[in-house]
């Protein structure tokens, strides 16, 4: 009866784990073992065999052969010994069969398949924390369990998951039902936190919030991505706020941008929904840093770009209209920019950008150079005029007060002043 039971036993929870009768009777041979140590206080020393299609279960002790017996639970006589094998000597170790009725009484199924499914629990948590171990930094998918102020618990797909309030995308609302994907972010065997994390163990937790994440929910949504077709150069992220991201394609054939965007935008509005509302800008990558720093101020329109010779800075010109656009809320669009190209970013206006510049050609053109006779050079010189600038800023009224300058000189100031500057000098 009990081997019918066993083999019925084992047949049932083969199928109900998923898992190969022989894995299950591996496992039923552990809690066994583990079951008879526990009953009999003996800790080493046992061996079980179990038959996949009887089902019959055969259990042994390795016992000392003695010519007295001390101790009847390690030891056995020699005389009995002989009678399982006559070329036994005293001294040696022989197994000795130990009947299951006798070690587990008449609920020995009982004892036995708890024993055994208490084992496969344990199995299964150290099988899944190693699966997941290997998981980090993966994308899963999951459903949202139960949400708190604290974190949300995700069904996976064989365990629970927690997704921390801090590693969730800010200002996103999760509902119970709702589908999600997360980055496996750590995984622990016990929760390091047992007032916030209601779970056993063990326990992986899942984050939304890192450029990782970003990362591989392009690989996920982008094909060209995934086969290697187009590479993500750089992302720099504001969780809940705004993410850029530079791709690239080696392939003339294949736009990065459009790969990443799809048909009607239907790629790109996948993401921006699983980013739970989140812009993102997709920007061309480019070696030229002139070319990547225009860009990377999507959606602003950069009319000019000026960098400083040690490469560390630029001066972006934009449309009047679109310096707010450029620079963003809170200043997040130009330090996102920042990021993604790694320099110091200026945002000018066309008029601000234009007036400064007109400015500093003013002051490169010397008095000295100007079409003058020298004699008003040397006046203007000696009283403070270095420049155009400084005549420029001065009026009529102003360089009549100079002695030596008269109306017709004044005219001729600034008519070689203008003529400077409109000859670019």
């Amino acid at each position: 009866m009990i081997n019918k039971q066993v083999v019925e036993m084992l047949t049932e929870l083969a199928k109900e784990r998923g898992l190969e009768k022989r894995v299950v009777i591996e496992t039923l041979k552990e809690s066994i073992i583990a079951a008879a140590k526990k009953k009999t206080n003996i800790p080493e020393g046992w061996v079980c065999e179990i038959s996949e299609a009887s089902g019959e279960i055969r259990l042994f002790l390795e016992k000392e052969v003695v010519k007295k017996v001390e101790n009847p639970d390690v030891q056995i006589s020699i005389e009995e010994a002989k009678e399982l094998n006559p070329g036994v000597k005293p001294g040696e170790k022989i197994y000795v069969e130990i009947p299951l009725l006798e070690t587990f009484g008449r609920n020995a199924i009982n004892l036995v398949r708890n024993s055994l499914i208490q084992k496969m629990k344990e199995n299964e948590k150290q099988l899944i924390y190693k699966k997941y171990v290997a998981k980090i930094g993966e994308l899963v998918s999951g459903t949202v369990a139960t949400a708190y102020s604290s974190g949300a618990y995700i069904k996976l797909a064989e365990i629970e998951a927690f997704l921390d309030k801090e590693d969730q995308i800010p200002g996103e609302v999760l509902r119970r039902g709702q589908t999600l994907k997360a980055v496996v972010k750590e995984v622990e065997e016990k929760p390091r936190d047992k007032t916030k994390v209601r779970l056993k163990g063990p326990v992986i937790y899942l984050t939304r919030v890192t450029e990782t994440f970003i990362r591989k929910l392009f690989e996920f949504e982008i094909p060209e991505i995934l086969r290697g077709e187009v590479e993500i150069k750089k992302i720099a992220r504001r969780p809940g706020v705004r993410c850029k991201i530079a791709v690239f394609s080696s392939n003339e054939k294949i736009d990065p941008v459009g790969a990443c965007v799809g048909p009607r935008g239907a790629r790109i509005q996948g993401i921006v929904k699983e980013m739970s509302g989140e812009k993102i800008d997709i920007i061309a990558w480019s070696s030229d840093p002139k070319i990547l720093v225009g860009r990377a101020l999507s959606p602003a329109k950069v009319t000019k770009v000026v960098m400083k010779k040690s490469g560390d800075k630029a001066t972006c010109v934009v449309p009047d209209d679109q310096v707010t656009l450029a620079i963003g809320k809170d200043s997040i669009n130009v330090e996102l920019a920042k990021e993604l190209v790694g320099m110091d970013i200026e945002i000018k206006g066309q008029t601000e950008y234009h007036k400064e510049e007109e400015e500093k050609r003013r002051v490169k053109i010397k008095v000295e150079n100007l079409d003058l006779p020298n004699r008003i050079k040397e006046i203007l010189k000696k009283h403070g005029y270095k420049n155009a600038k400084d005549i420029m800023i001065s009026t009529a009224e102003d360089l009549l007060k100079l002695p030596g300058i008269g109306k017709k000189a004044v005219d001729k100031i600034f008519t070689a002043v203008h003529k400077a500057l409109n000859l670019g000098e």
